[in-house]
């Protein structure tokens, strides 16, 4: 009978652990979803105090769409005034090269271009020309001058011979006469005769003799171009 009534003892204290044990975890779990709604109440509030919404998390499509939609500094590159201006002379060792100039409105500046050597998508980026009005270049210090060329001067067809490969004669004309009163610097990064961008970057002296195409002597371009790059 001892030995029963001590079993008896054993299994209703287990049982009375066991319903202990289960009340603190019933505790703990209604403590958990009552904490967590607090949370997300005091979140909601403190947004609507502060006049933001709790952001979403977006999926890659979402986010995608997002940055397509934002303007960055590489769009509006077109032109002026639809598609690019070509021209010769921007390059000293090879003054006959066309550079395709992909041009915007700058708001510091008249106008900012990007050079490439061609029209083909992987054209090389081979430098950049910063456009400015004649009031502009007027201020400049003296030293600076020489950087700048004139393009009224550059428009002539012995000369950089200007192109605009999209619009018709006569918007060419308009376009062109709304930029020669303004000068340019041109800036090399990368000679498109190189393989590589090993070309030091260097300001382009346009107005330099050696640039216009009618002067230049095959033999005497080889001997400077090899001083050049001794």
């Amino acid at each position: 009978m001892g030995k029963t009534k001590l079993l008896n003892l054993t299994s209703q204290s287990r049982k009375k652990e066991m319903s202990i044990a289960i009340s603190i975890l019933l505790m703990s779990g209604i403590y958990a979803i009552a904490f967590s709604i607090e949370q997300y109440n005091t979140l909601q509030v403190f947004g609507q105090a502060n006049n933001t919404t709790i952001p979403s998390p977006m999926n890659a499509t979402q986010a995608n769409a997002t940055s397509a939609n934002t303007t960055k500094p590489v769009d509006g590159y077109g032109g002026p005034p639809t598609g690019p201006l070509t021209a010769v002379r921007h390059v000293f060792d090879d003054p006959t090269l066309r550079v395709y100039h992909f041009c915007k409105p700058n708001d510091k500046i008249m106008m900012l271009c990007q050079l490439y050597d061609s029209s083909s998508p992987n054209a090389t980026l081979i430098g950049v020309e910063y456009m400015i009005d004649s009031k502009t270049y007027q201020v400049l210090p003296d030293r600076e001058k020489p950087n700048w060329h004139y393009h009224k001067e550059e428009f002539s067809p012995d000369r950089a011979n200007p192109k605009f490969p999209l619009p018709n004669d006569q918007q060419q004309k308009e376009w062109l006469l709304k930029i020669s009163e303004s000068y340019g610097k041109v800036i090399l990064n990368w000679n498109s005769m190189d393989t590589l961008p090993t070309f030091p970057p260097q300001v382009q002296q346009v107005q330099h003799p050696f640039m216009v195409n009618q002067t230049v002597n095959i033999v005497l371009k080889s001997l400077l171009v090899a001083l050049i790059k001794r």
